[in-house]
């Protein structure tokens, strides 16, 4: 498995994200631990919970 790292603002993520999912490329959004504003964390955390996979249903 290889990764990627963008680094920039919350919209830059968002930009990158959104042409991930409409190209049907799998992703995950996690957690960088870097020292970001309280805006920019409620951003991320948006961003993670919008892009996530669904919890299968049983």
């Amino acid at each position: 498995m290889a990764k990627i790292e963008i680094k920039g603002s919350p919209e830059e993520l968002e930009r990158v994200a959104t042409f991930l999912a409409n190209n049907n490329v799998k992703f995950d959004i996690v957690n960088d631990y870097g020292n970001h504003s309280l805006d920019d964390l409620d951003k991320y955390e948006h961003l993670k919970t919008r892009f996530s996979d669904p919890v299968p249903e049983k």
